[in-house]
């Protein structure tokens, strides 16, 4: 099984190089050198000890802090948001690695015989420092996925329902005042959040009362599409990470759109199948499951656009990369029966 999920990735990788191709640009050659490096480190995954890692996976989770903070402060800001960290010609998004080092400290935390209560409090602390670093950038979407994780391993440790009820209501109450400042105090909801999460949550509304430009181009662009394509291509922003999907549709037809889809949920069935521990296996079937699903519908005009990319498809090295090491991890894991 584990050689077909090789071969899917290899003909995804075509999907994503040729549809970057079509749209213009140096994206493909980029494209093509971050999947050589992410089997690269599928293959390095697989000769070393990943114990050693996993048992050291706190000074993984601490870099990953630093890097956060590093980028905080001194990151490169592109459309008013501090994402990525230049190191010298290359440019890390840390939040996509941070996933990798969450699922790995936990796992190792979640070995350890505690009590439910201290498991709960300390591993919301784990959860809860990177989600402020990453959320103080914006990035909005990792958070989402940095929380879905701490979920996953609340899950499996099999709780209290009460350890569920309660961060839902603080999320409910948090919500509320959230969205009290967004719509009564909108100046004082700028000086807490900056104006660039006020452009998103503004986006966010736009879709509910059916506006956009983004959006409303990108579905003019899938309306045009035959079974092979368009001729008139339709511009649209973020075309080859956030509306990769969209431009795939555009370049390759309705039919061609079909076949990815066959292959890419093909992928996330082996995947499922993996006879692996559930503690490494569970958050990063979520994290593909969610960015899948959430990209997809975000193309289609059925969910607010939240910079969420599809994983393998869109453009980016940092979320190629860091998705191909948990692929790797995954590998790697003896089967269990």
């Amino acid at each position: 099984m584990k050689k077909y999920i090789i071969i899917l990735l290899i003909l995804i990788m075509l999907f994503s190089v040729s549809n970057l191709y079509m749209i213009g640009g140096d994206y493909y050659i980029k494209e093509i050198i971050w999947f050589v490096v992410g089997f690269g480190c599928i293959y390095f995954i697989s000769k070393i000890n990943t114990n050693y890692i996993e048992d050291k996976s706190i000074y993984l989770y601490v870099l990953g802090n630093i890097l956060l903070l590093v980028t905080l402060l001194f990151g490169s800001s592109i459309n008013g948001a501090k994402i990525w960290l230049k190191i010298g010609s290359i440019s890390l998004q840390v939040s996509e690695f941070m996933k990798i080092f969450l699922i790995l400290y936990l796992r190792e935390f979640s070995k350890k015989n505690i009590s439910d209560l201290k498991y709960f409090l300390i591993s919301f602390i784990i959860v809860l420092i990177p989600s402020i670093l990453t959320f103080l950038e914006p990035d909005t979407g990792a958070v989402i996925v940095y929380f879905m994780i701490y979920l996953v391993f609340l899950v499996l440790r099999r709780l209290n329902k009460f350890y569920y009820i309660v961060p839902l209501g603080l999320i409910i109450i948090l919500g509320g005042v959230f969205l009290g400042l967004y719509y009564g105090n909108q100046d004082l909801f700028i000086k807490i959040f900056g104006t660039s999460f006020f452009y998103r949550m503004d986006r966010i509304t736009l879709f509910f009362k059916g506006e956009g430009y983004q959006i409303g181009e990108a579905l003019k662009s899938i309306s045009n599409s035959g079974l092979f394509g368009i001729r008139d291509r339709v511009y649209f922003p973020e075309g080859a990470t956030d509306f990769a999907f969209t431009s795939l549709i555009a370049n390759i037809g309705i039919i061609g759109a079909g076949v990815f889809l066959f292959v890419y949920n093909l992928l996330f069935v082996l995947i499922c199948n993996l006879k692996v521990d559930k503690n490494i296996l569970l958050p990063v079937v979520i994290i593909i499951l969610f960015e899948y699903v959430v990209n997809v519908l975000m193309n289609v005009g059925l969910f607010p656009i939240m910079g969420i990319t599809l994983p393998f498809l869109s453009y980016g090295g940092s979320s190629l990369v860091s998705m191909m090491i948990l692929i790797g991890f995954l590998l790697k894991e003896k089967s269990i029966e």
